[in-house]
């Protein structure tokens, strides 16, 4: 008989189920990665391409080519694309990242035969017309304008500058004039190098029937890769030595503030339970830092902590918008929780609640076909193995408070930390 008076007891697992997912490969060698389900009748597949800001050869390139692939190509026009596209219902799109680009292709398994063709046809043929750059120079410029006005466009750009240095591709920013330097020549020698499908890498979810592995062979097995793609500009890390960076902007009622140093790659053996510690301070809406600055002082909406992942670097970062007058307030207490994490151990009440939260988080991540795969594509291309996400559910469940505040005397190190802040300076 079960006792309806009183919860079941909290379970962490041990392990993750991720297993459950096939491979396979093209004849020209292109790993295809997949998780089927017929619970309903929508695929996604995505490629994804080494073609990122890391693989530029002129700032601002990659995404003008992922934003111009689509407005034509040898044989049909933008309009005919976009045509075809909405006829069958289905959703195409190039998405650009600092590292990997992908093309996106959602649709009823039963159309993707008449959207292989102009996935196909985009990454082949994709010819970049004068006019269609022409307007995404002036859209781009006009959004830099717009955007101008806001604190956290200018903190953003700031932070990455800081952390990477201003040539590195994590790093520079873009202006106006980078846009003007864009030639749709230039765009085309970097589509055919980047997007050849024999150099893909394929993740699908979603209804695969007998049907689909065969067309994905059809469009994107017979084309030979061009080899080893190497980057094309120097990528040294410069960061700034300066900690404090202010960026002034009078008419602002509020301060962006973002403080942050390098940190850890995936890989370190530090770097599960390093995740945890983070969650506790500012990792989920429970977060000492959302108590304290958020609950208790009111200094803002929302403040959080992350630590973010790319190809070539780490970073842990603090974000926040907070009013101008508190903003010198909001920060020492950034600090100060950063000290009580170094010197006072988390309770077993708050690290049960931490372990519960994330533990439910690895879990939604894997609860689906296409969340999934969206795990299964972070394993591939951090060329991580499912005991990484075995490692994760172990220091979830295992790490103790004696280690976090080891961890929290480790990398909480004010020395390393760069501080920007644009607002209106208060005297």
């Amino acid at each position: 008989m079960i006792n309806r008076n009183s919860a079941p007891e909290l379970q962490l697992i041990d392990r993750l189920d991720i297993n459950n997912y096939k491979k396979t490969s093209l004849s020209n060698g292109v790993d295809v990665y997949y998780v089927d389900s017929n619970q309903e009748e929508l695929i996604r597949i995505e490629l994804r391409f080494r073609a990122g800001r890391w693989y530029e050869p002129q700032q601002a390139v990659s995404r003008a080519v992922c934003n111009l692939m689509r407005k034509g190509t040898i044989q049909k026009s933008a309009k005919q694309i976009a045509d075809i596209v909405e006829f069958y219902g289905a959703h195409l799109d190039v998405q650009s990242g600092q590292d990997y680009t992908s093309m996106m292709i959602f649709c009823l398994s039963k159309h993707l035969e008449k959207i292989m063709p102009v996935a196909e046809e985009i990454l082949l043929e994709a010819n970049f017309p004068e006019e269609e750059l022409a307007l995404f120079i002036q859209k781009q410029q006009q959004k830099l304008r717009i955007n101008a006005q806001n604190t956290d466009f200018h903190a953003n750009r700031k932070f990455s500058n800081v952390l990477f240095g201003s040539q590195h591709p994590y790093g520079y920013v873009v202006n106006e004039s980078t846009f003007d330097a864009l030639t749709a020549d230039t765009l085309l020698q970097f589509c055919r190098k980047h997007y050849n499908p024999g150099d893909a890498t394929i993740f699908m979810a979603g209804n695969i029937t007998s049907s689909t592995l065969p067309l994905i062979e059809k469009h994107f097995g017979k084309h030979k890769g061009v080899g080893k793609i190497i980057a094309a500009t120097d990528k040294s890390i410069h960061t700034a030595f300066e900690h404090k960076h202010f960026i002034d902007k009078d008419d602002s009622v509020q301060s962006s503030v973002r403080i942050g140093t390098l940190s850890i790659p995936k890989t370190h053996p530090d770097f599960a339970e390093l995740n945890v510690l983070n969650t506790a301070f500012g990792g989920y809406f429970g977060s000492r830092l959302m108590t304290n600055i958020r609950e208790d002082k009111g200094y803002t909406y929302g403040i959080y902590s992350s630590i973010t992942h790319l190809v070539h670097a780490s970073y842990f970062s603090v974000e926040t918008e907070v009013g101008n007058e508190v903003c010198a307030a909001a920060i020492s207490e950034v600090y100060k929780e950063m000290d009580v994490l170094k010197t006072t151990l988390i309770d077993d009440e708050e690290l049960t609640i931490i372990k519960n939260y994330m533990m439910g988080g690895l879990l939604r991540a894997t609860d689906g076909p296409f969340n999934r795969i969206n795990v299964i594509k972070n394993m591939v291309m951090s060329n991580l193995t499912t005991e990484y996400f075995d490692g994760l559910a172990h220091a979830i469940k295992h790490v103790d408070a004696e280690r976090l505040m080891e961890l929290a005397n480790k990398y909480f190190d004010y020395e390393t930390m760069k501080e920007v802040i644009c607002g209106k300076k208060i005297a």
